[in-house]
């Protein structure tokens, strides 16, 4: 134990340019529509949380941003979500370089307070909006976090939750020795959908651009879903062309149609997915 322990920590010591250049993005002028909450955890820390309210709400997205990140440098699929029916909560997780006690945390706490912080914000939309259906999404480290909510098992031991009825993942962690093991997603029966590039590479954790397939390439077949972009890097999310949004957005709403609301119609669309040439579609 104690040796997953002292692997489990220095896994986690992840430095990406990326996420400090996330986490020191501005918000687009779309951000004054977000509104903000505070929810309490167990310990008694307060819990920021950002919300994208859908004006006609048809189901809700649990959102986990990237390693030292924010959620409002995501706002563009957020807010498109939001106008698509899906209410967006997402927490401000203390590994942001934005959040005011972000020191007080090494990784392996801040990992912790991160399973926290999407229990707590799970449970608030399980009251807030009784009966409407529940998807997790994330960017990197958060679209890990997603994805152990949909019933994917790490080092840490089982933490799924059976209100999550899919999940969006934006590239991912990658395969962190230590944490993820081969047999993690083998336990994931839950939908996904996974979006990465060819070029989603982070020097120093990530060099092979083919881990963030494993999500996909190890759960269970069956509704599962993913889109490579050629030439797409670990800032697809957030700063792709308007063409490639424009794909993403089509695909991410048409799997929250297909698996939040069950629509049958959505989940045809998505085996016949059409892509451009230097987009490859994969389902399984």
């Amino acid at each position: 134990m104690r040796l997953i322990a002292l692997l489990f920590g220095l896994t986690l010591c992840l430095s990406s340019p990326l996420s400090a250049a996330f986490a020191q993005t501005p918000a687009s002028d779309a951000s004054a529509n977000i509104q903000h909450t505070s929810l309490s955890a167990p310990d008694g820390r307060l819990i920021d949380v950002s919300i994208w309210p859908a004006v006609q709400e048809r189901g809700v997205v649990v959102f986990s941003h990237g390693l030292n990140s924010s959620p409002e440098p995501y706002n563009r699929i957020l807010k498109a979500w939001a106008d698509h029916g899906y209410t967006v909560v997402a927490p401000l997780h203390v590994d942001s370089l934005r959040h005011p006690d972000h020191a007080r945390y090494d990784n392996r706490a801040a990992f912790s307070a991160r399973i926290t912080d999407l229990a707590v914000v799970r449970g608030y939309v399980g009251n807030a909006h009784q009966g409407k259906p529940v998807i997790a999404a994330g960017h990197s480290f958060g679209s890990l976090l997603s994805l152990i909510s949909a019933g994917a098992v790490t080092a840490a031991g089982p933490m799924g939750d059976p209100s999550v009825k899919g999940v969006i993942a934006f590239s991912s962690a990658g395969d962190l020795p230590g944490l993820v093991n081969p047999q993690t997603y083998t336990t994931m029966a839950t939908p996904l959908l996974m979006i990465t590039g060819d070029a989603d590479i982070v020097p120093g954790f990530v060099s092979d651009w083919t881990q963030h397939r494993s999500p996909f390439d190890r759960s269970p077949a069956g509704d599962k879903y993913l889109m490579v972009v050629d030439g797409g890097n670990h800032e697809l999310v957030a700063r792709s062309d308007d063409a490639i949004f424009t794909l993403m957005e089509n695909a991410t709403e048409t799997f929250l149609d297909a698996y939040g609301l069950e629509d049958e119609t959505a989940k045809q669309k998505l085996t016949t997915l059409p892509m451009p040439d230097h987009v490859t579609w994969e389902r399984r």
